[in-house]
């Protein structure tokens, strides 16, 4: 757990790092990238909505304890998720969950609380919006490689306009 930690802090702490450097002009270019990835990010929430994944997977948190936040996504988020996850939080706000992060020994997932995820289950990562690995809907899984086609481009003209750099040999 404290490797999974120590690596999620890292790359919150370059998004964070990335968003204080930005010019105004690359800071607008960024949000109006990030608002695209967030609008893709809800479309296929939408879809997992109307088929009863989301509301199902947030009834069940109380009895699997949130393993796919536990086990699958903690290790899987990059500082591109986190980039989009704080470019609109407020500065407390990212100490908070920088400090969370840090500190949380409760669970595999260092930003999941007893009562869900830090981000909350609305404003949690693209990664953990679009998985329900409980959920074998094969239309669903058709939709999210679609989607995640999109999702593809549109974080990649994220990192074009943002323009990450090279940081302790992980590329972003």
């Amino acid at each position: 757990m404290q490797h999974i930690q120590a690596v999620m802090h890292e790359n919150l702490m370059a998004a964070i790092d990335v968003c204080q450097k930005l010019s105004q002009k690359r800071m607008e270019d960024a949000e109006l990238k990030v608002k695209e990835i967030i609008a893709l990010k809800y479309e296929m929430e939408t879809i997992a909505a109307q088929k009863g994944y989301s509301q199902s997977c947030k009834a069940s948190i109380p009895t699997c304890r949130g393993e796919c936040c536990k086990w699958h996504f903690p290790r899987n988020l990059t500082h591109v998720d986190f980039f989009i996850a704080i470019l609109f939080m407020p500065k407390e706000q990212r100490a908070a969950l920088a400090k969370l992060i840090c500190n949380n020994k409760n669970n595999q997932c260092p930003v999941l609380l007893k009562t869900g995820c830090f981000l909350s289950f609305e404003q949690r990562p693209v990664l953990c919006t679009n998985a329900y690995p409980c959920f074998n809907g094969r239309s669903y899984w058709i939709e999210k490689e679609k989607k995640n086609i999109q999702f593809k481009k549109a974080i990649d003209a994220l990192a074009v306009t943002v323009q990450f750099k090279k940081f302790n040999n992980v590329y972003f």
